[in-house]
């Protein structure tokens, strides 16, 4: 049980109605209960507020008038959610200091104090861990790898030879870092692998989503940025370089070289194309196909959005004639666009 007077010193909010109020969960506005917090930004779920029957909601100062129950007034509702939602996890976060009697530690590997490694993980020789670094079970530390301190490697991790992850990371299950990239070169009608002699850097305060995959470099490192957020299946190609604060959703995949800027914002399933370079503070909508460099801020997108099967039938049908049409055109002596061929 929290109060609301701890929460509010947590959040920097204000209280109004009773501060000794505890709660137990938090939820959203219309499962809550009275022993839930929940939180209001939005003004379209105003029905939502009136009909809640939470014990107590975070909303903004300019709301206040739409709830008469108790309440924490903060300057952001969603972002104070954010913080204090780690209150709440049902299952403890950290783990004991120490390492399991099945844990195998190579000669050399170099653990500070608080270290705690799961039953059946491997650190290779000359690895070394920080401060407080929790791995899991079942994880593989390859030799040389740097873990900064607080950094926190889930179940089933794989984080292979010479790679470097900063400080306060967290690492969901099933990542593979540093695995081998894509690189042949065409030999004779087959292909002759190109080994990769780089390795992966990641920095400090980066979030990486379960299966998630970032391969080592060829020759220089894949870069990954503080801060930078990875949903779950992101496929990160060799020697990709992702800036500061950038965020992706799941299934995106970036070929090969590409660079990224600092606070991006790249939607589900985007794919961007290898050697490409996208500047700071791009938004990528879902399901866009990035085939050339975007040197400009601003959002971007390139999926047709969803219709009825009919009407897409016929927008595909116009698309595969386009060629025809611009052609009549130029037979015409008219330049596709041109206000007076209309």
């Amino acid at each position: 049980m929290i109060s609301l007077n701890r929460i509010a010193d947590i959040v920097e909010g204000v209280v109004q109605g009773d501060g000794d109020y505890e709660v137990r969960f938090i939820n959203s506005l219309e499962r809550a209960t009275a022993d839930s917090l929940s939180f209001f930004s939005d003004r379209r779920l105003a029905r939502q507020l009136s009909d809640t029957q939470a014990g107590a909601v975070l909303m903004a100062k300019e709301h206040v008038g739409l709830y008469s129950g108790n309440k924490i007034i903060v300057a952001d509702p969603h972002l104070a959610y954010a913080r204090i939602s780690k209150l709440f996890k049902p299952y403890p976060r950290h783990r004991q200091a120490g390492i399991d009697a099945t844990a195998i530690i190579a000669a050399g590997a170099e653990l500070e104090n608080g270290v705690c490694i799961g039953c059946y993980s491997s650190v290779g020789p000359g690895a070394k861990m920080g401060h407080e670094v929790e791995v899991g079970n079942g994880v593989h530390i390859g030799e040389e790898v740097e873990i900064g301190a607080h950094t926190v490697i889930e179940d089933q991790v794989v984080i292979a030879h010479g790679c470097r992850i900063g400080k306060r990371c967290c690492i969901s299950p099933g990542v593979v870092i540093g695995a081998s990239g894509f690189g042949y070169a065409p030999n004779q009608g087959g292909w002759e692998k190109i080994e990769q002699l780089g390795g992966v850097l990641i920095g400090d305060d980066v979030d990486i989503g379960a299966h998630t995959t970032i391969d080592r470099g060829a020759l220089e490192h894949t870069k990954i940025g503080d801060g930078v957020k990875l949903d779950n299946q992101i496929q990160i190609a060799h020697n990709v370089q992702v800036g500061e604060h950038t965020i992706m959703a799941g299934g995106v995949g970036i070929a090969g070289s590409a660079k990224i800027g600092k606070r991006c914002r790249l939607g589900a399933r985007v794919s961007i194309l290898g050697h490409l370079e996208i500047v700071d503070d791009v938004t990528v909508l879902s399901n866009s196909l990035v085939t050339n460099s975007i040197k400009s801020a601003g959002e971007y997108a390139s999926m047709i959005a969803v219709q009825p099967a009919k009407q897409w039938r016929k927008t595909a049908a116009i698309i595969r004639r386009l060629d025809k049409l611009v052609a009549q055109v130029k037979k015409r002596g008219e330049k596709p666009g041109d206000d007076s061929a209309q």
